[in-house]
C-alpha cells in the first residue's frame, strides 16, 4: 500500500507541475501575441505619421504661419541643397578620374 500512496503523490504532483507549465505556456503566449498586435499597431502609427509629415511637406505653403514648421522646412531645404552639392562633388570626381585615365591612355598610345 505504501507504493501505491507514494505513486499517486508522484503522479498529484505531476499533475499539479504540468498544469502549472501549460498554464505558463499559455500566459507567454497571450502575452506574446499581445505584443506582437501592438508591435504592429505602433508600425501603422509611424506609417500614418510619415503620410501626415508628406502632405505637410508637399504643402508648405498652406502651413506658411507656423513658424516651427517654416524652420524644419529651412532645415529640409538646407539638407537638399548640401545633398545637391554632394552629387555635383561626385559627378566632378567621375569626370576628372575619366579625364586622367584618357590622359593615361594617350600616353600608353603614343609610347
Amino acid at each position: 500500500m505504501d507504493n501505491k500512496n507514494f505513486f499517486d503523490n508522484v503522479r498529484k504532483e505531476a499533475n499539479s507541475a504540468l498544469s502549472k507549465v501549460f498554464d505558463k505556456v499559455e500566459e507567454v503566449s497571450k502575452t506574446s501575441a499581445m505584443r506582437l498586435k501592438i508591435s504592429s499597431l505602433k508600425s501603422q502609427i509611424k506609417v500614418l505619421k510619415r503620410e501626415i509629415g508628406g502632405y505637410v511637406y508637399t504643402n508648405k505653403s498652406k502651413f506658411s504661419d507656423n513658424e516651427e514648421l517654416q524652420a524644419i522646412f529651412q532645415k529640409i531645404d538646407k539638407l537638399e541643397e548640401e545633398i545637391e552639392f554632394k552629387k555635383d562633388q561626385i559627378t566632378e570626381i567621375k569626370e576628372k578620374e575619366e579625364c586622367e585615365e584618357d590622359i593615361e591612355e594617350d600616353k600608353d598610345f603614343t609610347l
